[in-house]
């Protein structure tokens, strides 16, 4: 089985990055929708990106978000978070009710490599995040090296059996050793957005304005989607 998962896995990376290179390639020259729309889903191309280079409109991403929004209440209920109870490094402690409505959650080991490059880059790209309305929440899969977060700007959790309950179906992505750093989109009680294997400072702050503003759809505030951000401060 875990031959199959790599298999699939490396033929995912691949897609994804074929898409990259057929988008690198077109340069100045217009890429078909048909290739936009899978860089999206691919995590190669943001939504916000293909904005700004013109490759689609603010139509096409109302249609979009409109298309990919409403369908999506059992994907939501699926990637939702459950209560958990944990700690920050400094021992304080920490549960779901502490989360806001949007939080780049990322789970971090300190001991891979890789680590600190992501650790940094969501350092920097915190402020416009915080700007826009959005929070950042780290927790640590080690607990030794926790040292590289001394000086975090936004809380440090520990994660624990309470939290790897809380994950649901997303704990196999969390616990991949092969991807031992990932951070996804939470959105109103629910991870909404891919997993992220690599983040770009420049990229979070824009990010975080578009997933505050998807929190504002009435798809994502109703059924069990509005009754995890209900009681969720403004962290996110």
């Amino acid at each position: 089985m875990k031959r199959c998962k790599n298999k699939r896995k490396l033929a995912v990376l691949g897609l994804a990055a074929a898409m990259a290179l057929s988008l690198a390639a077109c340069g100045e020259k217009r890429p078909s929708q048909e290739d936009v729309e899978q860089s999206i889903e691919a995590g190669t191309l943001t939504i916000e990106d293909a904005l700004d280079k013109g490759w689609v409109d603010q139509a096409w991403v109302d249609a979009y978000y409109e298309e990919n929004s409403v369908p999506a209440a059992s994907k939501t209920e699926s990637n939702m978070v459950g209560d958990f109870a944990t700690t920050t490094l400094s021992g304080e402690a920490f549960t779901r009710e502490q989360l806001g409505d949007v939080v780049f959650f990322a789970f971090l080991d300190p001991e891979a490599e890789g680590t600190q490059v992501f650790y940094n880059a969501l350092a920097e790209g915190y402020g416009g995040v915080a700007e826009n309305g959005a929070e950042i929440l780290v927790c640590t899969k080690s607990g030794t090296g926790s040292e590289m977060f001394a000086d975090a700007p936004f809380p440090v959790i520990l994660y624990n059996d309470s939290l790897a309950a809380a994950v649901g179906s997303n704990r196999s992505m969390v616990e991949d050793g092969e991807m031992p750093n990932v951070a996804s989109w939470y959105v109103n009680g629910t991870f909404l957005s891919a997993w992220y294997s690599a983040v770009d400072a420049e990229e979070l702050p824009a990010s975080a304005a578009a997933f505050v503003e998807m929190s504002r759809n009435a798809a994502f505030q109703s059924g069990t989607a509005a009754e995890g951000g209900a009681a969720m401060a403004a962290m996110g």
